[in-house]
């Protein structure tokens, strides 16, 4: 079966003719699971390209606002087809990005779940023609009529779909994705048909999936770039995909799933471990003396060595037991959207689950470099990926050039010619070091490198990362550029913050009042303060026990500080840290 295919038209042709699949998408309703058979999913792309194209929406840009779910696939994949342009947007997005976006890209059109997102829209731009998805108040008016719409129009006409997929060029605009905006307003990254197929085709040779025995668990955002387009290339593979309706039931639905890959980010790993670590840790002393010694190895034994008869032992005592949480056939994870301590990648690595940090942006849609079962090393991001090619500047910023290098940035030619040089090449703003092996490691953000009032350079990437590893603090954001040192705020992880005060029988508020936790934090910061250079080294703190939310601003939808913002809320405790220096 010739699997050449350059856009999403030729994908849809191909799949069509392989073999049907009875168990292909699940989607939890009404606490069971819905499922989607390929043939269904892909008569119902058929019917909604069809219905988009009468509707006149060819060439136009069609947000939508939905939850991850079958029927998101279906309505991205139906508008590819129809020769519009899929605008995907984050449902807790906050309401100045949101207006922005909507203006932005020109979005006359959204698909939203509910009346609440539908408000949110209207609110953000009026006149929006808004379309529901399984809203019983609006059934002449939302997703399975224009099904229905679409059915008509091929009963009249079976040769109409024909035609527009022959009208699809690998080079059309496939999508407008906009990013985190974490230092300003978003810029709309307008991706093609080309650039997505690439980063399937490049995926394939990189990791090998059975579609009779692999089941895949989707639990990140479809707006966000990385698992979207993990997404397509589920799809081209026609795996078996779960997805997950509420991030705080994972845990229940990966032990009901039963999955066995996933894609996750940094955060998901770390409040996963801690979590492992508290429930492990319950229990007698003899048997939190085992837990750990366990936890010790796993997170320091190179595990490229051999495991000797004591790795054995905690792997039968305690390691099996530490895999469940992530049901019991889990062979591989893949880590992106941020770093990935070292701490984390070995610990995975050693009780057994397959994990595999890689590293992209939107731009490049997202793909850049990645480790795989073939080749993975610790404290990178792994090779770059098959058909990008990469490159350090002279300042040391990595570069890459590939089919999956954005077309540029909507309405906005100079930031485009910013970021994309005459040659080709994409000007990630990443500082990273490539080794002999070929392998890429990022050491910081050339925007987070800041400069201190004594001429200090301080990466704050790293830094930030350290002080996250104890699963003390949700975020941590480094102060100090223009300023004569470094200070630090840092925003509690109330999981921890609540199991501190169970275990001194006290409430959170008492645990923060009585300045427990600001003890502990002095003293985690002395030690961290060891191994830096002396004008690295953070001098003052703030524990700040409000959660960053999307929707204030504070936090982007990928779920990283909005820095911008988080300085200007908190500009009188940064201002108290330095009252005294100039």
């Amino acid at each position: 079966m010739d699997r050449n295919f350059s856009h999403f038209g030729e994908l849809y042709a191909l799949l069509v003719s392989t073999q049907s699949k009875t168990h292909f998408l699940h989607s939890r309703e009404e606490d069971t699971w819905h499922t989607v058979s390929k043939k269904d999913f892909l008569q119902t792309v058929r019917h909604l390209a069809l219905a988009f194209e009468k509707e006149g929406y060819g060439g136009r840009q069609v947000a939508i606002a939905i939850e991850p779910s079958p029927q998101w696939l279906m309505l991205d994949y139906a508008l590819m087809l129809s020769g519009a342009v899929t605008v995907p947007l984050f449902t807790n997005i906050s309401e100045k990005n949101l207006a922005f976006e909507l203006k932005d890209a020109d979005i006359q059109t959204v698909f939203v779940s509910d009346e609440g997102h539908a408000d949110l829209i209207r609110r953000a731009k009026s006149g929006v023609d808004i379309r529901y998805v399984h809203h019983p108040s609006h059934p002449s008016h939302g997703f399975e009529s224009m099904v229905y719409e679409g059915r008509e129009v091929d009963r009249s006409d079976p040769e109409r779909f024909a035609s527009l997929l022959e009208k699809i060029d690998a080079d059309d605009l496939a999508t407008i994705v906009y990013t985190s905006g974490t230092s300003g307003l978003p810029k709309g990254v307008e991706l093609t048909h080309r650039n997505l197929i690439s980063q399937i085709h490049a995926t394939e040779q990189n990791y090998h999936f059975d579609k009779e025995k692999d089941v895949a668990f989707s639990l990140l955002p479809l707006a966000h770039i990385f698992e979207r387009m993990v997404m397509h290339f589920y799809l081209s593979q026609e795996l078996e995909v779960y997805f997950a309706d509420d991030v705080k039931k994972a845990g229940e639905r990966l032990k009901d799933v039963n999955p066995t890959v996933m894609t996750v980010v940094p955060r998901l790993l770390e409040k996963v471990f801690f979590k492992m670590k508290r429930k492990a840790l319950e229990g007698s002393l003899p048997k939190q003396l085992i837990v750990r010694a366990a936890f010790w190895r796993a997170t320091t034994k190179d595990p490229a060595t051999a495991p000797n008869l004591f790795d054995k032992l905690l792997d039968r005592l305690v390691y099996s037991k530490l895999r469940t949480a992530l049901g019991s056939r889990m062979r591989m994870m893949i880590s992106g959207g941020a770093a990935l301590s070292d701490m984390l990648y070995r610990f995975y690595l050693n009780i057994g689950i397959g994990l595999y940090q890689g590293y992209g942006l939107t731009e490049s849609s997202p793909v850049i470099c990645a480790n795989t079962p073939e080749a993975n090393k610790i404290g990178t991001c792994g090779k770059a990926f098959p058909g990008v090619e990469v490159k350090l500047s002279e300042e040391g910023e990595l570069l890459a050039r590939g089919d999956n290098i954005m077309r540029g940035y909507h309405n906005n030619p100079e930031a485009t010619k910013e970021a994309i040089d005459a040659e080709g090449w994409l000007h990630t703003g990443d500082l990273a070091k490539i080794d002999e092996a070929g392998y890429i490691t990022i050491t910081g953000r050339k925007k987070e490198l800041f400069k201190t009032s004594t001429g200090e350079y301080v990466s704050s990437v790293h830094i930030e990362q350290k002080l996250l590893e104890r699963g003390w603090f949700e975020h941590a954001m480094l102060i100090g550029h223009g300023k004569p040192f470094v200070t630090a705020l840092l925003f509690v992880d109330h999981d921890f913050l609540g199991a501190l005060a169970t275990k001194h029988k006290s409430t959170p508020r008492k645990v923060l009042d009585s300045g427990l936790l600001h003890r502990m934090t002095q003293r985690l910061i002395k030690n961290l303060n060891r191994g830096l250079n002396h004008w690295e080294r953070i001098r003052d703190f703030r524990i700040i026990d409000k959660t960053p939310t999307i929707e204030e601003g504070t936090l982007t939808p990928s779920h990283k500080l909005a820095k911008e913002a988080v300085a200007s809320r908190y500009a009188d405790l940064i201002e108290e840290m330095y009252k005294d220096h100039l």
